[in-house]
């Protein structure tokens, strides 16, 4: 019997804006695989259409067991605090 791939998720405990770069940085608690550059994440659990994020950057100076990536900054009505990005 064939195991199910393990969802790739990324609990959002902080978004940053820099006014000086195109994008906005989002740093949460990584489950599952690791995220590479352009991967296409989706919101879970959003009552909205389904939103879909690219993965533009991966900040490697974050706080241990913490991942920060960068995504596009009009997505910032989309993700805050406690949003949950995934992937099968």
């Amino acid at each position: 019997m064939e195991e199910e791939p393990e969802m790739t998720r990324l609990i959002v405990e902080r978004v940053h804006r820099l006014s000086s770069r195109p994008w906005m940085f989002v740093t949460g608690q990584l489950e599952g695989d690791a995220l590479r550059i352009g991967d296409e994440l989706v919101i879970l659990g959003s009552e909205a259409p389904s939103v879909l994020v690219t993965i533009r950057s991966i900040e490697l100076h974050s706080a241990p067991a913490k991942t920060t990536v960068a995504v596009d900054a009009d997505l910032a009505d989309s993700i805050r605090e406690g949003v949950v990005l995934g992937r099968n």
